[in-house]
């Protein structure tokens, strides 16, 4: 039997992928594996690698080019999650297919003109809301229905940054037809400052959000009126997939390194409806 260690760097929030972790668990005790978790310094995981001998394989998380470039060169097998790591086995999201993902579901209702709600800084996205806004900007292309530069806000991944983006709307005086916005605050915040204006969510506009499943309780969407549509991905398929190969690895049983992109999937929700004429607002 094998033995798994997951380690993620200082400063990488779990709770985002504590359903990744929960399901690496699965998979391992499915086996009969051993699993141990370790924390390391971005940029220490050879250190942290090398004090835990017993591990057999590792599913990284959180990791930095030096973390990377050790694992391309580490004689155990390992895979990193939620990040494309060339070189390297790996399973992370499709953020352009979840990016386009989201567009589709609003363009196949028969929305035309989309607003943008994303972290980061339009002259330096990085490489995760990136892909996802060039997701959106290329389905709305292929749609016939381009992005404006008016209707594309960034701001920091802070609940403030929905805030702001949904008074600039309303300051505006007119709504685009929906509005998909990358973060989980953010787009709580949006919904809560149009709902607050008197903004009808989805018969004036339709808002669509992003989410992730919770191990023990119901998604925040559930709980927003009206309950949010959102996109997300297949999280728990990092720890299983990521698991499962590892073990496969250093049994001598794999047969080749995964590269795994998740794709998007849509949650269902009521935020979201066919698309009506554009409702001036102020």
């Amino acid at each position: 039997m094998a033995h798994i260690g997951v380690f993620y760097s200082e400063g990488f929030d779990p709770g985002a992928y504590t359903v990744a972790l929960y399901h690496a668990q699965l998979e391992a005790a499915r086996g009969g594996h051993g699993l141990s978790i370790h924390q390391f310094p971005e940029g220490s995981l050879a250190v942290a690698a090398e004090r835990a001998p017993e591990v057999d394989g590792l599913l990284a998380f959180a990791t930095g080019a030096a973390d990377l470039e050790f694992l391309r060169g580490h004689s155990r097998p390992s895979v990193v999650c939620e990040r494309v790591a060339p070189g390297c086995a790996w399973v992370a999201p499709d953020n352009h297919d979840i990016g386009s993902t989201a567009a589709r579901h609003l363009l196949d209702l028969g929305h035309e003109r989309l607003a943008v709600v994303l972290p980061g800084d339009p002259a330096d996205l990085d490489s995760y809301h990136g892909s996802r806004f060039a997701g959106v900007r290329d389905a709305a292309a292929d749609a016939g229905h381009p992005l404006d530069d008016a209707d594309i806000y960034f701001g920091a991944k802070v609940a403030t940054t929905g805030q702001d983006a949904a008074e600039a709307m309303l300051a505006r005086g007119d709504l685009p037809d929906a509005i998909y916005v990358q973060n989980m605050p953010m787009a709580l915040a949006t919904l809560r400052t149009l709902t607050q204006a008197g903004v009808a969510v989805p018969d004036d506009v339709s808002v669509l959000g992003t989410t992730f499943i919770q191990l023990n309780a119901p998604a925040a969407t559930e709980y927003t009126t009206p309950p949010m549509t959102a996109v997300t991905f297949e999280k728990e398929e990092m720890g299983r997939q990521g698991v499962a190969y590892l073990a496969a690895a250093a049994e001598g049983r794999a047969r080749e390194r995964p590269e795994v992109l998740l794709p998007g999937v849509m949650v269902p929700g009521k935020s979201t409806t066919r698309a009506r004429a554009g409702v001036p607002v102020g």
